[in-house]
């Protein structure tokens, strides 16, 4: 396989550059990298708002999604509300304090998209996200056949 496609894979130059560019939030509200992922995560995910939803897109192990939940209770970042109909189910609910990082993450992330998407055509883009959308089905397809 060669190796740019290898490296675009596994995302080691992506998480690099997204390391670099989250620094200062991180900094700034003593968090870590995953804290801001699940906020932005429960930022975009709708009703999709408990830690098996993110424990479902395979990025976090369920001890780490864990203790990061606790620790952003703690910082009153988010909130946890069982759900009416299954008290087994629990919403992560983000608070008014969480939303001037997501407001500083979303902006840092549309920085870093710029950047990596410079010169990349309106065609290109949507072949990519095709493409990636595939791939990324292939996977999910592997690891639940595995």
């Amino acid at each position: 396989m060669d190796w740019m496609l290898e490296g675009l894979l596994q995302g080691t130059q992506f998480q690099t550059l997204y390391n670099r560019k989250i620094e200062s939030l991180r900094e700034e509200y003593h968090l870590r990298k995953i804290d801001i992922d699940i906020l932005y995560f429960l930022y975009k995910s709708g009703e999709h708002n408990t830690s098996k939803d993110i424990c479902n897109l395979h990025l976090f192990n369920k001890g780490h999604i864990s203790q990061s939940v606790d620790r952003m209770v703690k910082q009153g970042l988010i909130h946890a509300v069982h759900d009416t109909e299954d008290r087994r189910c629990v919403h992560l609910v983000l608070t008014e304090k969480a939303v001037q990082i997501i407001e500083q993450a979303t902006k840092l992330r549309s920085q870093m998209y710029n950047i990596i998407l410079q010169g990349v055509t309106e065609e290109e883009r949507k072949v990519l996200h095709q493409v990636s959308g595939k791939v990324n089905q292939n996977i999910k397809n592997a690891l639940r056949n595995s």
